[in-house]
């Protein structure tokens, strides 16, 4: 508030209710900064997601609860880092929250659906974005038959990327369609890990997602 005390005088600049008078103001104004910050999509946690989520609109709870992600001792997969922690909530037959992890990737791939203008060209820089850091690269394919083909890319060994993560994407959280498109296979090139080659194998193309002999390779059902 100093734009304003700055301007009384000399004479009356000591008196404290100036000071009382204010500093509510200053106070609420730093509030509503902090409120700002705490629903920022890439720091907010648990209850403030679950706000986001209402206001972007897709929910932390999944339609079909995800199996076979539960920590566990000596199951491949399902040890530390790779295993879910089963809340109080959960049953048994599988999760149905999404981590803050997991939803937080779901909510900017939501956030850029709602503002998808419809073309293909613009798809690339909507599923870099909300996955970005996640260890896997999306790509949509448009059949031009009035479907599409998802096609899942790990950039890092698959055992390393969120189960919950994968699981949502088989259920279509991170599909983008038109309406009217029915969204087909999710395919993931059948390798452990990148360094085996994590391109789909293709005749006469190389890009960023097909190529040829050696460093192509086939796709597997995700």
């Amino acid at each position: 508030m100093s734009k304003y005390t700055d301007l009384i005088t000399n004479y009356h600049a000591g008196i404290q209710h100036v000071d009382l008078s204010t500093r509510p103001l200053t106070d609420i104004s730093t509030s509503l900064n902090s409120l700002i910050t705490a629903f920022d999509i890439d720091t907010a946690v648990g209850v403030q997601l679950d706000i986001l989520g209402e206001w972007i609109g897709r929910s932390r709870i999944v339609s079909v609860p995800i199996s076979g992600i539960y920590f566990s001792w000596d199951t491949d997969g399902l040890g530390y880092d790779p295993g879910v922690w089963q809340g109080p909530y959960d049953p048994d037959s599988g999760y149905t929250r999404l981590s803050d992890e997991t939803y937080r990737v779901i909510l900017k791939a939501k956030i850029a659906i709602n503002n998808w203008d419809g073309t293909n060209d613009t798809l690339p820089p909507i599923l870099d974005s909300a996955l970005a850091g996640s260890g896997l690269r999306m790509q949509i394919v448009d059949n031009q038959d009035m479907t599409i083909g998802i096609w899942v890319f790990p950039e890092v060994d698959i055992s390393l990327v969120s189960l919950e993560l994968i699981a949502a994407i088989k259920q279509g959280y991170l599909t983008v369609k038109a309406a009217g498109v029915w969204g087909g296979s999710i395919e993931i090139p059948a390798v452990e890990t990148p360094s085996e080659g994590n391109r789909f194998f293709g005749f006469d193309m190389d890009n960023e997602y097909i190529t040829g002999f050696d460093a192509g390779s086939w796709e597997k059902l995700l």
